[in-house]
């Protein structure tokens, strides 16, 4: 541990969040002062601890206790992706890149390993005419662990994170940043070829999730324009969709309560009238029969 001058130190690290609100942190400092000390390099290069650094500048301190790490830029790479894992304020986005640049700078750091037995197997016959395939022991489970204690995410939701960021392509990760793709959406459509995501993506994000798992299906074995027109975007499509998935669940608690002897008229006057509008906009718009095929009785409700 060292005492550098603020002013000596860099915020030259593509890694680092610089220009965030550090107010609470300021508040924190104040009171408890630098509980944790900023990670540099050798050459003065923050490696983590950005927004500690920015609260301190701004508090007016001149200087902040260090700790100085000399490893390889690999190493010192995925302690500033580390850093940043554990933080709250990070888009999906970033989380999936910041984790899939982790997997691959930890299997750089851990190369892979040939199993000993990995070619026990092979019959001494087919020894020249069968080419050897060797096994390797990847790190991966255990970055997945790893990474699942430090970030609290499970190390299911840390390898589809990573796929979905290898698998994404540009256009689609595009999207998403724009609030244009939901994550359901994008799990689907990260199932086609960066290629065929391309020719899709302006067809597909406007589809439900349904629809686009349809759409992949035939993608997959008619091509990209035969999905398409397989497919076609309704209007209104995702609107629809939303409002008959809040059908469902207000069918499926009726139910529920149904069970436990639950009468129409023990709601609320004003769930009553509502409910009421709801029905009536059902019939005039023939959606009765649409809702009627999932059990629900409007004559019973009103009784």
């Amino acid at each position: 541990m060292e005492t550098r001058k603020l002013n000596e130190l860099k915020a030259t690290n593509p890694y680092l969040r610089l220009g965030t609100d550090v107010t609470e942190l300021e508040k924190s400092i104040q009171t408890l002062g630098l509980i944790a000390p900023l990670v540099i390099s050798p050459d003065n290069v923050i490696l983590a601890g950005a927004r500690r650094y920015q609260a301190l500048l701004n508090l007016g301190y001149t200087e902040a206790p260090v700790m100085v790490i000399d490893r390889n830029p690999l190493e010192k790479e995925l302690v500033s992706i580390d850093e940043n894992l554990v933080r709250k304020d990070l888009s999906k986005i970033e989380i999936e890149a910041h984790l899939r640049r982790a997997k691959e700078i930890y299997q750089e750091l851990n190369p892979e390993v040939e199993s000993p037995a990995a070619l026990a197997d092979t019959p001494e016959e087919e020894e020249e005419d069968t080419p050897k395939v060797k096994k390797v022991v990847l790190p991966a489970e255990k970055f997945l662990n790893m990474v699942s204690e430090k970030t609290g995410l499970s190390p299911k939701q840390i390898h589809e994170a990573i796929n979905r960021d290898e698998m994404a392509s540009p256009m689609v990760k595009e999207a998403r940043r724009n609030g244009e793709l939901s994550l359901s959406q994008t799990n689907e459509i990260v199932k086609l070829n960066k290629e065929d995501q391309q020719v899709a993506i302006d067809h597909i994000k406007e589809l439900p999730v349904r629809e686009i798992k349809k759409f992949v299906k035939i993608a997959k074995t008619q091509g990209v324009q035969e999905a398409i027109t397989a497919t076609p975007n309704l209007p209104y499509q995702k609107e629809f969709q939303e409002i008959d998935q809040a059908l469902k669940k207000l069918i499926k608690k009726f139910k529920q309560l149904e069970i436990e002897g639950f009468e129409f008229s023990s709601l609320p006057s004003e769930t009553q009238k509502l409910f009421g509008e709801l029905v009536n906009i059902s019939e005039e718009n023939s959606f009765s029969g649409h809702m009627r095929e999932r059990d629900l009785d409007m004559d019973s409700l009103h009784q």
